[in-house]
């Protein structure tokens, strides 16, 4: 839970991190070292990440500005964050896995404690219920956070697979949005991309009938009102999951259903290999209880393929129902979210779906290796009611085995006449630039 830890805790974490920064390489291979083998895998492994993401783009809207900005004032909003991910795991024989990631996380810049700054860097964590993270220290100039973003174990009993704890849950193949994603529905334009998405805290149940079928089911329990009483838990805040999923020929096929934010849910997901790319396509069903609005569909259709000479090639068309211009309730609900973060009153409607200004969307995306070690990307959205056009270009490259550098941008471009208020306006003036360095250890 966020807060100020006591000082014996402070210190041991900032130990930790200093430990971390200064030797990793070490310190994984000492203790790999001091562990014995159990057959082909280690008993004990521990490997880490380092990450720098520097972030800037300009506004004038800022929220904290004293008085009405002069016609050209602007607002620098940079944001540099520096991750120390720390990963170790317990496997023992085939049957028991152990694996935690343990996050180190300072961000400095020129708008910490302002709600762009926490809308954008601090995740809610209403209704969790495990909420492994604190702040031992946030002000004007710097934002330190701690956190548990993976801490999960996993057993395998023959067919049977049981995993309990913080894990990352996807259903669906989408490539850009995935309906059927409902656990950690993340943003195509989210710059860290899904791996990064909070996990959630489930039991999950895995059965392996035959070699081509899967039948899974996920309980995923939360807190009424973010209440820390565990004698307060009931099952209206339960989402349970189940699924079904097998393989004909080149064609899989997923039904799922069950019960999630109080809303009822049913949907299929279908992919198979087409013309030698893969075709893809998706329909998720909801129906809140009544108090939380109306039924809706979600649904997305895509095909992808690589060309003989190496261009990725990604078409996908994304159908919203619910989409915030056509739900006053829900646009309220987001609205009074992004000034005041997520709370009981709108959490059952946002949360758990995909959130899009309108209904109906394209997206493009291209990519292509110009080295061995540099590779370009392009993703393009098209906002088909609010006509804006987002678009993404990108370079990685890999400078090392293990260290990976990346630069992009964000802009969009608004056309005339629209219908309605897009979801990209925001990028129109001013562009959103990013750069990353990853070193794996």
């Amino acid at each position: 839970m966020s807060g100020r830890p006591s000082l014996i805790n402070s210190i041991g974490m900032l130990l930790l991190f200093s430990l971390s920064v200064l030797s990793p390489p070490l310190l994984a291979r000492e203790m790999d070292e001091e562990m014995p083998d159990f057959g082909e895998k280690r008993v004990f492994s521990f490997q880490g990440q380092f990450k720098n993401l520097l972030t800037y783009t300009e506004t004038e809207e800022y929220s904290l500005y004293r008085s009405t900005p002069e016609p050209d004032k602007k607002k620098r909003l940079i944001a540099d964050l520096k991750r120390i991910r720390l990963s170790p795991e317990i496997n023992l024989s085939d049957w028991l896995h152990l694996h935690v990631d343990y996050d180190n996380e300072i961000i400095t810049g020129s708008y910490p404690e302002s709600p762009e700054f926490d809308q954008y860097w601090r995740f809610s964590q209403h209704n969790d219920l495990m909420q492994p993270s604190c702040e031992p220290h946030y002000d004007e100039d710097l934002y330190y956070r701690t956190k548990l973003h993976r801490a999960f174990m996993k057993l395998t009993l023959g067919d049977l697979t049981i995993t309990l704890g913080r894990q990352m849950i996807r259903f669906g193949s989408g490539r850009l949005w995935n309906p059927l994603d409902i656990l950690n529905p993340i943003s195509p334009t989210f710059v860290e991309g899904a791996e990064e998405q909070k996990g959630t805290d489930a039991l999950r149940l895995e059965y392996y009938p035959t070699d081509k079928t899967e039948i899974s089911l996920v309980l995923d329990q939360k807190r009424i009102d973010n209440e820390e009483d565990p004698k307060k838990l009931n099952s209206k805040n339960s989402n349970i999951i189940g699924r079904l999923r097998g393989t004909v020929g080149e064609t899989d096929i997923a039904l799922l259903g069950g019960r999630v934010s109080r809303r009822g849910i049913g949907g299929i997901d279908i992919s198979t290999i087409f013309l030698d790319g893969m075709l893809r396509g998706s329909v998720l069903y909801s129906h809140p209880d009544e108090e939380w609005g109306d039924p809706f569909y979600q649904g997305s259709a895509g095909y992808e393929y690589t060309f003989s000479f190496g261009l990725y090639f990604l078409l996908e068309y994304f159908y919203n129902q619910n989409g915030l211009n056509f739900n006053r309730q829900l646009r309220v609900a987001y609205r009074k979210s992004q000034i005041d973060r997520i709370d009981e009153e709108n959490y059952y409607l946002l949360s758990n779906q995909f959130l899009t200004f309108n209904r109906h969307y394209g997206g493009l995306a291209l990519g292509y290796d110009i080295t061995s070690l540099l590779r370009a990307e392009l993703f393009t959205i098209y906002d088909f009611q609010g006509k804006g056009l987002f678009y993404n270009p990108s370079l990685k490259y890999n400078a090392f085995e293990n260290l990976d550098l990346l630069i992009g941008t964000m802009w969009s471009h608004i056309f005339k006449n629209a219908e309605h208020e897009s979801d990209f306006e925001y990028l129109e003036q001013y562009g959103f630039f990013y750069a990353s360095l990853s070193w794996y250890f």
